[in-house]
């Protein structure tokens, strides 16, 4: 009995994850800590206060990715890390039930799918969509419904969190105003090589960024390196001023609708 349970609660959550949310859930805490001990702990520590194999879930950088970027590095990993992705060993379900429980050692509440709107398949929309794929190079960077690049902020509900004239500020000067999860920093190698990225983590004796894109974490040792320094400017290429009118109203009418 219990184990059909279980099966049933799963296939709810999986369903729930890859179709439109009806209502909101939590994934099941007491589960979540029986596999965090069994799989994460090794590395990660009971707390998650971090052994030599793996960094603290409890520091700054680990409080300050998104409840996606979270679900993320669970099911794939972190390239250029020791952490392996878990996609292929565990369904969605228990997925989500680890990052609630990595969430309940932050003292954070737990991750709530809640319900999303269906997007209206306008000819404008469907235009915008292709753009945000394809010439707009948009998903490179940025995400929505857990598909694209994490080098810039998730796109879910961008509408509802920023108004008209935000958005398209953030489209026409992406530096006017750079969120403090996303800025970037500057290493300057010993060679006069220069490597721009998302910082992610940083300790008294290293450095750790997200390359430009996307697709790789490295790691500099600061002894090693000349010089370190915030970048101003936001990562984000100036794609929108290049596209034509149509191209930028069909883009706009897509995050509208998000």
């Amino acid at each position: 009995m219990n184990n059909l349970f279980r099966s049933a609660r799963r296939s709810l959550a999986i369903g729930i994850l890859s179709a439109l949310y009806t209502s909101p859930v939590i994934g099941g805490l007491g589960e979540g800590l029986e596999l965090y001990n069994s799989y994460c702990s090794v590395c990660h520590g009971e707390a998650g206060e971090g052994q030599a194999m793996g960094k603290s879930l409890n520091d700054r950088s680990a409080n300050s990715l998104s409840d996606a970027e979270v679900l993320d590095v669970i099911k794939h990993g972190r390239s250029g890390t020791g952490m392996a992705g878990w996609g292929d060993s565990f369904d969605d379900g228990e997925i989500l039930d680890i990052a609630n429980h990595v969430r309940s050692l932050q003292g954070r509440s737990g991750i709530m799918l809640t319900e999303r709107k269906a997007l209206v398949d306008t000819p404008e929309i469907i235009a915008g969509r292709a753009l945000f794929k394809g010439k707009g190079k948009c998903v490179t960077c940025h995400s929505y419904d857990d598909d694209g690049g994490s080098i810039g902020p998730a796109l879910d509900d961008v509408a509802q969190r920023l108004s008209e004239s935000e958005l398209k500020e953030a489209l026409l000067d992406p530096s006017a105003k750079v969120a403090k999860n996303y800025r970037a920093k500057k290493v300057t190698k010993t060679d006069g090589t220069i490597v721009v990225g998302r910082f992610r983590n940083e300790s008294d004796r290293a450095l750790q960024i997200q390359s430009e894109d996307g697709r790789r974490w490295i790691t500099f040792f600061k002894d090693r390196v000349s010089s370190i320094t915030n970048e101003e400017s936001s990562l984000m290429p100036d794609v929108f001023s290049t596209l034509e009118k149509t191209e930028r109203e069909e883009i706009l009418a897509f995050l509208r609708a998000l």
